[in-house]
């Protein structure tokens, strides 16, 4: 598979017709395209796709596949001045199921009606342009990627443990799995970052072969950087032990290893042996603490550090960085080691 295969696009001819003007090519303004049309398509695909909803969906799905063709455009060295130009360049692609692209034309008239005459399209209208992002979307990436050189990086988040059953029964009120972890999130995607969040199934009675079966549903690769927070950190590095998965970061924020005495379920969670290889297999390890986190805190922290090393950074006033303690969403440290 790849670009281009047949006739070649006549830049040209959408130049005249002012669809296309002469632009240096930007790298880095590309690779926002590419991740923002992938970004964009993830979270679309998870809105319930209904008679209300079709039309939203089909038109942000329609704009994800409209980016990736101004990525290749850009690459190309023009700038689209319209989204016509974008799905022509589209048809060009040499991909498994290259018979698909047939159906751009419709899609892009479909689009038109919705846009200039208030059309609402069908669910089966809407399921169309789903199959054709799952089949062609996904191949016309991994060529954009491959030409600019994206890897595919992924940041998991795996939140703490509640300490009380009345944080955990409102998920409007809960704080678990707030604290930094939206702001984080929202960062990161504005930044073309692929992250996920997955809620951890009865965290105030943590069980690891639960969280396992929740966390393994999500895709980890030698490029992934999973980030725990308390007793998330707990569980990411059993895993990385018992897995022997290799991943390119572990960020540990205020890990906890110690139970309380009478908590059953968490000497199961906390109580296992750290498997010290792992450092061996993970490219960068970073842990945040504070100043006035607490005793037990401390010692966790050492307990990690001493098996796994790794950079630790200990910032002021964050206590065991909950909103409470931090007294703000806002973790730039952690965007920073993200990123570097």
């Amino acid at each position: 598979m790849g670009f281009l295969r047949g006739k070649k696009m006549n830049f040209q001819y959408w130049i005249i017709k002012k669809g296309l003007r002469n632009r240096q090519k930007d790298l880095e303004k590309i690779k926002s395209m590419i991740n923002s049309a992938e970004i964009n398509a993830i979270v679309t695909k998870e809105i319930k796709l209904n008679e209300n909803s079709a039309t939203l969906i089909f038109r942000e799905i329609y704009e994800s596949v409209r980016q990736l063709g101004d990525a290749k455009l850009w690459l190309s060295g023009y700038e689209p001045l319209n989204h016509e130009v974008s799905m022509d360049i589209l048809k060009e692609f040499d991909i498994k199921d290259r018979v698909k692209l047939n159906s751009l034309d419709r899609l892009k008239k479909i689009r038109n009606d919705i846009n200039y005459r208030g059309f609402r399209t069908s669910i089966n209208q809407t399921e169309e342009i789903l199959d054709f992002w799952d089949k062609c979307g996904a191949d016309v990436l991994k060529i954009l990627k491959t030409e600019v050189k994206i890897s595919d990086v992924k940041c998991i988040i795996i939140h703490g443990c509640p300490s009380d059953a009345e944080k955990v029964m409102n998920p409007l009120t809960r704080t678990y799995d707030k604290h930094w972890i939206p702001w984080t999130k929202q960062q990161l995607i504005s930044k073309g970052i692929k992250i996920e969040t997955p809620l951890m199934p009865e965290p105030l009675e943590p069980n690891y072969d639960k969280f396992k079966k929740e966390f393994e549903k999500y895709n980890v690769n030698k490029n992934a950087i999973l980030i725990g927070h308390s007793c998330g950190c707990a569980f990411l590095v059993r895993w990385l032990g018992e897995t022997k998965q290799r991943v390119n970061k572990l960020i540990l924020v205020a890990p906890w290893k110690i139970p309380d005495k009478n908590d059953k379920f968490r000497k199961e969670f906390y109580i296992y042996s750290i498997d010290k290889t792992i450092k061996d297999r993970v490219n960068k390890i970073v842990m945040f603490t504070a100043d006035d986190e607490e005793e037990d805190g401390k010692k966790s922290l050492k307990i990690y550090n001493e098996s796994l090393g790794g950079k630790i950074i200990e910032l002021k006033g964050h206590g065991h960085y909950t909103l409470e303690d931090m007294k703000t969403e806002e973790f730039p440290e952690l965007i920073k080691e993200i990123i570097d």
